[in-house]
């Protein structure tokens, strides 16, 4: 075994190697993507939403500062520390406010696409108020420019999605060609300006690749962990502290609205005889195959979870009592098919939300009307009689 395999690097040491090595084989991944087309779409939305706004102070703040770049060089222009470029000191300032301003708004606004214009607003005016000379002033911008520069570093480091992040570079040519356009070739020549030009979106561009790296691998890490903690194994459903953290919230959310709500128990019948006459294998099997059938059904409505050894909980909300009774059926046809050739049914036992009950007491009336299938034979559906009736449901239902 090398020294490099036999040594436990933490994930970020992998995830820095990988990210530079992903930059010279797959640069089009890097550079356009930054890495986010290996994510599914959830995934990648959530990846997103997260980094947007975690980054979104420090994104103001960079649109801020750069406000404050204009106000400082107005302000030098005025004192006469400093040439102006044909704005005059006034003007220079108070388009700073407005960058400044718009830097604030940043921080508030929710549309993404309000946001990126602004953004892209705010860039043109810092790039135009601090570097572009008016037609026929001719005052020497290098370090203007420069000043300027330090900004879309900045920014592309922070930014997220591959088209805001184009734009940007967009935004940043247009100035460059701009100011050429405008006063001829730049000091040192065009092709060493467009080197320059190339270096700084290059670096932003690495940068951003780096973050973007960083936080899917932290994404992946994070997600592992609360599955381990929160999702049973054997099953994939979750288990019964992940159902507390996913079902007691979504539970009180539908309560405080009045909407409906089920709890359903199911339990296999004769669970014990398959392990004993098959052994704990084919049990694990049976368990795997009801787990596939619940997490089929997994969505919005519908929160599925293993609580103990062979039995399982559904949080069901926004169903009618109907909608709940046939999702119970076909959880109960699905499994029998799956598993025919070993013999074993489910016992369900369900619990319609009454006003004004809590949780806890639902779980109760559902695990009561468990029971009472069990003993009325098992392989059958029972409905607690105390929730309401709408001409079905009734304790008898069978599968």
């Amino acid at each position: 075994m090398s020294g490099r395999e036999s040594r436990h690097e933490p994930w970020w040491v992998d995830t820095g190697r990988r990210t530079f090595w992903t930059s010279l084989q797959a640069p089009r991944r890097f550079w356009l993507k930054g890495g986010l087309d290996t994510l599914d779409g959830p995934a990648r939305d959530t990846v997103v939403t997260a980094q947007v706004e975690a980054t979104r102070p420090a994104f103001s703040v960079v649109i801020g500062i750069g406000g404050l770049f204009l106000m400082v060089v107005g302000a030098m222009e005025a004192m006469g520390a400093t040439p102006g470029i044909g704005y005059g000191a006034a003007l220079t300032v108070l388009a700073g406010l407005c960058v400044v301003a718009i830097a604030v708004a940043l921080w508030r606004l929710q549309s993404w696409y309000l946001r990126l214009t602004l953004t892209l607003v705010a860039m043109g005016m810092v790039g135009m108020f601090l570097s572009v000379p008016m037609p026929g002033v001719d005052t020497y911008v290098l370090a203007r420019i420069g000043l300027f520069n330090l900004l879309p570093i900045t920014l592309l480091a922070l930014l997220v999605r591959p088209m805001a992040t184009w734009l940007l570079v967009a935004v940043v040519v247009l100035v460059s060609i701009l100011r050429v356009a405008l006063h001829g070739t730049p000091p040192g020549g065009l092709w060493l300006h467009a080197l320059y030009l190339v270096a700084i979106v290059a670096l932003g561009l690495v940068l951003r690749g780096y973050r973007t790296g960083f936080a899917i691998d932290a994404y992946r890490v994070r997600q592992q962990l609360w599955d381990q903690a929160n999702v049973d194994a054997l099953t994939g459903v979750l288990n019964r502290a992940g159902w507390n953290r996913v079902s007691v919230p979504l539970y009180q959310d539908a309560a405080a609205t009045d909407r409906p709500t089920s709890l359903v128990y199911f339990d296999v019948d004769h669970f014990k005889q398959v392990n004993d006459t098959w052994g704990h294998e084919r049990g694990d099997e049976v368990l795997q195959a009801l787990g596939r059938v619940l997490h089929a059904r997994q969505d919005d409505r519908i929160r599925p979870a293993r609580v103990g050894g062979e039995e399982f909980a559904v949080l069901l909300v926004d169903m009618t009592e109907e909608e709940v009774m046939g999702f119970c059926r076909r959880v109960c046809d699905e499994f029998a098919q799956t598993v025919d050739a070993a013999g074993v049914t489910l016992s369900v036992g369900v619990a319609h939300r009454l006003p004004g009950e809590a949780m806890h007491m639902q779980l109760k009336r559902a695990d009561g009307a468990l029971y009472v299938a069990k003993r009325r034979g098992r392989n059958r559906i029972e409905v607690d009689g105390s929730a309401p009736a709408a001409g079905h449901g009734t304790a008898g239902d069978t599968a």
